[in-house]
């Protein structure tokens, strides 16, 4: 009897956790080559001030440089915060001072000082940057289609025109252990969706307001208008009760100045950041744009 081996050398696959059956995958943060563009990469600094380290494909928000600064190419730079203050967006080329580690394995910019690479807006440079899945949509049609970014979990979203912020109804704030427990209510629905999401708080005075006002993670989630966000300092040093100020929740809806190329949905490297621990890692699975800036 002879021996009849089955070969299907189109059913071949490529190992698991790696790029799946196809490898027309994207990779966050690469700027893909232009003889005219690459002329246009810049390297400032991260600011003292950001409120979260910066990896590849992040919108970031470039500031003048200080007179005392050294730098000559760029300014200080922190992740941007809505359409009005975003200047151009981060790239992993270059990143030769970015540090990766076995439990933080994309590599990331989380010092003060530290330089990042970027490219401005009108600058001609494409760039991958992750997405959300449903932008497939805008496949077969003009580059032009709008699209929005979420400022709060750096992915390019289906555009919406909307104001850029959600007005807060109240937070009330609590303490415990060390730690401040913040109860968010607001007036309407946030752009939210889970804990370990991330909103911009704007606009709390008193005690403690320094605190507070900025990037906070979602550590406790009803629905997108009622969750809390935890922040550890000393007693005292924040206000407990119910939050002064015209408090909103900068979003960074409407329209982002950018092109959109390409999409791929599934089968790209995007960075997943966790707040909680500080890790940028990468995810194999995930969905990016090509966009030109």
């Amino acid at each position: 009897m002879a021996l009849n081996t089955p070969f299907y050398p189109y059913a071949t696959t490529n190992a698991a956790g790696s790029f799946s059956a196809q490898s027309a995958g994207l990779i966050q943060g690469t700027a893909y080559n232009d003889p005219a563009a690459r002329f246009a990469l810049s390297i400032g600094t991260l600011s003292a001030s950001a409120t979260g380290p910066i990896w590849g494909g992040v919108a970031i928000s470039e500031s003048i440089a200080a007179a005392t600064s050294d730098s000559s190419e760029g300014g200080s730079i922190v992740q941007a915060t809505s359409v009005s203050n975003i200047t151009g967006f981060s790239v992993f080329d270059q990143a030769y001072s970015w540090v990766s580690s076995p439990q933080s394995r994309a590599p990331s910019a989380g010092s003060a000082g530290a330089t990042v690479p970027f490219y401005r807006l009108g600058s001609g440079a494409r760039i991958a940057v992750a997405m959300d899945p449903s932008l497939a949509s805008l496949d077969g049609g003009l580059i032009t289609q709008q699209v929005s970014y979420d400022f709060n979990n750096n992915i390019l979203v289906p555009y919406n025109a909307s104001t850029g912020s959600i007005s807060v109804t109240s937070i009330t704030s609590s303490f415990a252990n060390g730690v401040y427990t913040f109860a968010v209510v607001t007036a309407a629905a946030a752009n939210v969706a889970a804990v370990g999401d991330e909103i911009f708080v704007a606009g709390v005075t008193g005690t403690g307001a320094s605190l507070v006002n900025g990037t906070q993670t979602i550590t406790s989630f009803t629905d997108n208008q009622h969750f809390s966000f935890q922040v550890t300092a000393a007693s005292g040093a924040i206000a407990t009760g119910a939050l002064a100020g015209t408090i909103t929740l900068v979003q960074g809806t409407g329209a982002l100045p950018v092109k959109v190329l390409q999409t791929n949905v599934g089968n790209s490297m995007t960075v997943s950041y966790n707040p909680n621990t500080g890790a940028v890692n990468w995810n194999r699975n995930g969905s990016a744009a090509i966009i030109l800036l």
